[in-house]
């Protein structure tokens, strides 16, 4: 069985989560990218890979929530 997909931007994501959102959880989700993107600039694209299928699954079992991923989507925006 086929499924629909919608690309999102993370402000199009953190629009759609509206009260759920989490704040901490996402300013935690940045501060770990950006971590991870200086000291292990090698490591940037698995991560960004990583951060787009936990998003895409939808599945957060034993795993931060949607607003942490979402800031490290934001910080991979951001961090060159």
């Amino acid at each position: 069985m086929a499924r629909n997909t919608v690309k999102m931007s993370a402000q199009s994501l953190r629009e759609i989560m509206g009260e759920a959102f989490d704040y901490e959880a996402f300013e935690e989700g940045r501060r770990d990218a950006r971590k991870l993107f200086k000291e292990q600039p090698e490591l940037r694209a698995d991560k960004i890979e990583e951060v787009k299928r936990v998003l895409e699954s939808g599945v957060y079992k034993h795993r931060p929530g949607p607003s942490y991923w979402i800031g490290c989507l934001c910080e991979a925006d951001f961090y060159w």
